[in-house]
């Protein structure tokens, strides 16, 4: 997998460009491109340096930062780059990633592949005014175990990409062993270091206020994106987490080190740290079921024949793949009793899962 880097994408936005791309790619009416075209134009930037301030210059290029437009714009600029690729991608505005699967055996062929689509990338960005970057375009080669030496370069712009053993995705730190490692490492201590910020002012801190606190800020650490990593955790990192969840709650409610918090840490979620990833899967599965998530994942979600038990057949896999959330998140689904799965909305889904959950617990 190779995740590609434009220099400074938004900003190199040809003005021009986009309006051509609009009325010729999209068909937007003369009316909404000259209301782009309004958006975009007279615009005047000057740079200042210590006393001295340059002449006005009218902005040619680029998207305006801050504007909800903007990413808009810049996917609808970028979309037909898709087209010149061989590889499978993903594409998210200016995130660009290309991969290919295949036998160990096979590696400098299909690095030859990927090469051949980093060359149509980087004509395909000279022709629309962006600029590859391969110094910040990262390179990794994914194995069940140990590491793989290829013969043949990665090349990107002229420039050989080197591969790491961990990249860092949309801020998922993945290791070319999928143990997830880097990230609960990450998520652990970014966790900690915002628990010993917040330990400076424990006590002009209320309970009440402490608990908002690490509801607002330390959770959403534990919660990024874990659907995506949890199920392929360890035992020992699983762990890991659930013991910096602890943390937390001792730091709510003043416990000491050694102090059980058993009795109190289902006052943070609603439940326990565990039961939460179980609920969020759920969730996730449920949209999966609806057909609300992206086609490339609804794909490896297949209905049963029986469509009473609203049941999902569990994708094939081997002992390492079924530790994925698709694989575990239709297990999971499979196991929820039918007057769950039949709630209409995902609020109801939500409410309903949870008193399982507590049931549970």
């Amino acid at each position: 997998m190779v995740l590609v880097d434009f220099s400074l994408a938004f900003n190199c936005v040809d003005h021009r460009l986009l309006a051509a791309k609009l009325n010729e790619e999209f068909r937007f009416s003369e009316t909404a491109c000259r209301l782009v075209s309004s958006f975009l134009g007279q615009r005047q930037q000057a740079v200042r340096s210590g006393n001295g301030t340059s002449a006005m210059r009218e902005v040619v290029d680029g998207t305006p930062q801050g504007s909800c437009l903007s990413a808009l714009l810049f996917s609808l600029y970028i979309n037909s780059l898709p087209a010149t690729l061989k590889c499978k991608y993903q594409l998210y505005a200016d995130d660009l990633q290309i991969y290919l699967s295949g036998p160990i055996s096979e590696v400098d062929e299909l690095i030859r592949t990927v090469n051949e689509d980093l060359d149509a990338i980087t004509r395909w960005a000279t022709g629309n005014s962006l600029h590859p970057n391969p110094k910040k375009t990262q390179a990794i080669i994914f194995n069940k175990t140990g590491r793989v030496e290829p013969q043949t370069d990665i090349v990107f712009d002229g420039v050989v990409v080197p591969l790491l053993d961990t990249v860092t995705n949309l801020g998922l730190q993945f290791d070319h062993n999928m143990t997830w490692k880097h990230q609960v490492n990450t998520v652990v201590q970014k966790a900690f270091n915002t628990l010993r910020t917040l330990r400076r002012f424990t006590p002009v801190l209320s309970t009440a206020t402490r608990r908002k606190l690490v509801q607002a800020v330390v959770v959403p650490i534990f919660t990024y994106c874990d659907v995506v990593y949890y199920h392929g955790l360890s035992a020992s990192l699983k762990d890991q987490l659930h013991r910096c969840f602890k943390s937390a709650v001792r730091f709510v409610y003043r416990l000491r080190r050694r102090d059980t918090t058993a009795a109190v840490r289902s006052t943070i979620l609603g439940h326990d740290l565990p039961s939460n990833y179980h609920l969020r899967t759920c969730c996730f599965i449920k949209r999966g079921y609806d057909g609300n998530l992206p086609e490339y994942i609804l794909e490896h979600l297949t209905h049963g024949q029986q469509q009473r038990t609203r049941s999902l057949i569990i994708p094939r896999h081997t002992t390492t793949s079924g530790k994925s959330v698709l694989v575990a998140g239709a297990s999971c689904w499979n196991n929820l009793p039918l007057e769950v799965k039949q709630k209409p909305t995902m609020p109801t889904f939500k409410s309903a899962v949870k008193r399982l959950v507590l049931n549970q617990d």
